[in-house]
């Protein structure tokens, strides 16, 4: 699987594919008292301002930044992926599933009159499309817009080029039952997480996946209907205009649609350096902004008065990576005594609480904390500056110069490389520096350009680095998604390098296991043995906030349930 950090990123929220690879996020130590808008308490797992839709004005616009216009309006697409194109995709692409506050998934009616397994031997899912529900040029949405993606997603031609191939490769067919607006998809390999491909995102129009070449280029420069100029949509709202040289996109509402009528008027998006988001929202030229954990930001939102800070759990979290190929790590227990080294609660708390929020440490490598099926299997790593000392005695290690261990004439000296330009990263190593003292490691820190971070130093090629700090995204779909991390060895996201053989066939058994309460076990027993490798040492997931506008409902922060998932930007609006 790739590495990149930019594209894992959406695909991680909308399929389950991947996790999102990321350096720690650029906060600051900026001013201020560094109250978040809440007091230090349990976050919600969601934590916008909900309104039923009679409470809700008829009109209106709403003002949003991007990092980045797309690069191509294909999700799927190699040249593009990032959350930006996730968010922007939820408002014009069909989801016949959608993603609940805890986590869990439900049919969504716009689209779907029921989604349902029909059998699991062979495994079939049937998709009964909402015979209302059409692109926006007048054609049905059906079975051949599933069968395109199909084609183009299963990695059987080499041609197109997609962003994963993840699920669909273990499609075998996908065929019409009483209609066309009834989709049967029958796999070959059974895949417990089906429903990650049918979110927001996941199912094209047919002439879009007809071939590679319209696969590839077709929307490199807009959603173009089979005209090639003309916008299409199968969602609430449509694009008007898109300046690829302004950075600018413009939504309303979507004509042909079927399902309640948008309250919006309008949707502007702007490309806009989350170096001065803060200050642009506090100067009123957007409605709301996620915050990504920067302390300026907050600081500069906070400036504004007709507005507020809402929080809720967050997927992204923090975490240690220790090389478990390179000399010192190699050995599981010089590992967990590392781990053990590490007051995991202090390092939460000095990236955390300066955004006004209480840290939850994670103590769980598949599961983030409020999900189904979390619990505590951090034993073999938790904070015991004792037991790491006697574990390194025990593995040879014995006190020298200054408290530093030796064994065999060579000091426990651990490289700990993070990037520059991420004060996060910074913040915590040098924490984990006279931590990791007090057991006998000697920790050199080692800042490297961001630019070569992940493609220079944290490779599964170069693996040039003994520690490192950066950060993984959780998705509603955590177990099948967490597999490349940790086996095998040789995935392109294990960057420890190792994989207990303890792990041979259980993620098989996982993912083929379409019981939840008895998949939900095999993964309790994954994670257990993951935690105890020690090669990825969690922190805590870092908050979701926004800085949101007096009297914008339905919008804002989520740890799961979001308005990208469908739930339901046609209620997005401002509150009577």
């Amino acid at each position: 699987m790739k590495s990149n950090s930019k594209k894992w990123a959406a695909l991680a929220g909308i399929a389950g594919v991947a996790l999102a690879l990321s350096a720690c996020a650029p906060a600051t130590n900026g001013g201020g008292d560094g109250d978040g808008g809440s007091s230090p308490e349990a976050l919600p797992a969601t934590g916008w301002v909900a309104a039923d839709r009679d409470a809700i004005k008829d009109g209106g616009t709403l003002n949003l930044p991007l990092d980045e216009t797309p690069a191509n309006w294909n999700l799927y697409n190699l040249d593009a992926g990032t959350v930006d194109d996730n968010t922007i995709s939820s408002l014009f692409t069909p989801g016949f599933v959608v993603i609940k506050e805890d986590g869990s998934w439900e049919a969504d009616p716009n689209f779907a009159t029921s989604v349902e397994l029909k059998s699991e031997d062979p495994q079939v899912v049937e998709v009964k499309v909402n015979p209302d529900a059409v692109w926006s040029d007048g054609t049905p949405i059906g079975v051949q817009d599933f069968q395109g993606q199909f084609n183009a997603l299963n990695g059987k031609n080499e041609a197109f080029a997609p962003t994963s191939t993840n699920v669909w490769s273990d499609v075998a067919s996908i065929e019409a039952g009483e209609n066309d607006q009834d989709v049967l998809i029958t796999f070959a390999n059974k895949n417990a997480d089906w429903p990650s491909i049918l979110g927001t995102g996941t199912i094209y129009p047919r002439w879009l996946t007809a071939t590679p070449e319209s696969f590839n280029t077709a929307w490199a420069n807009g959603p173009f209907a089979a005209d090639g100029s003309t916008y299409v949509s199968g969602g609430p709202f449509i694009v008007s205009k898109f300046d690829a040289t302004g950075k600018t996109i413009t939504f309303e509402p979507n004509p042909t649609w079927w399902g309640d009528k948008p309250k919006l008027d309008t949707i502007n998006y702007k490309a806009t350096d989350r170096s001065t988001v803060g200050q642009a929202f506090a100067n009123k030229e957007f409605d709301a902004i996620p915050i990504n954990s920067s302390v300026d930001t907050l600081e500069s939102a906070k400036a504004r008065s007709d507005s507020e800070i809402l929080n809720s759990k967050g997927v992204t979290y923090s975490h240690v990576t220790l090389n478990g190929t390179a000399g010192v790590f190699e050995d599981v227990a010089v590992r967990q005594a590392f781990a053990k080294s590490l007051d995991r609660q202090i390092m939460a708390q000095a990236v955390i609480e300066p955004l006004g929020v209480e840290p939850e440490v994670l103590n769980n490598l598949i599961f983030l904390n409020g999900q189904n099926g979390y619990e505590d299997d951090s034993a073999d790593i938790a904070f015991d500056v004792d037991a790491a000392k006697k574990q390194l005695e025990d593995a040879g290690w014995v006190e020298g110069d200054k408290g530093i261990r030796e064994k065999d004439g060579t000091k426990l000296t651990v490289r700990l490389v993070i990037p520059s330009e991420t004060p996060n990263s910074a913040i915590l190593s040098q924490q984990i520096q006279p931590m990791a003292a007090k057991a006998g490691f000697d920790v050199k820190i080692d800042t490297v350009p961001s630019a070569d971070f992940f493609t220079k130093y944290i490779t599964t090629e170069t693996r040039d680095f003994e520690a490192t700090i950066f950060a993984w995204q959780g998705t509603p779909f955590p177990i099948s998604s967490t597999e490349s991390i940790f086996s095998p060895a040789d995935s392109g996201q294990n960057f420890p390098g190792v994989a207990d053989e303890r792990l041979d066939g259980l993620w098989t058994e996982a993912n083929a296991e379409l019981d939840p309460e008895a998949r939900l076990e095999i993964a309790k027993e994954i994670d257990k043995i993951i935690m105890s490798e020690a090669v990825t040492i969690p922190l805590a997931a870092r908050p979701n906030q926004y800085a949101i506008a007096d009297g914008l409902v339905n919008y804002g922060p989520s740890q799961f349930e979001s308005t990208t998932g469908t739930n339901f930007w046609q209620n997005v609006g401002w509150a009577k």
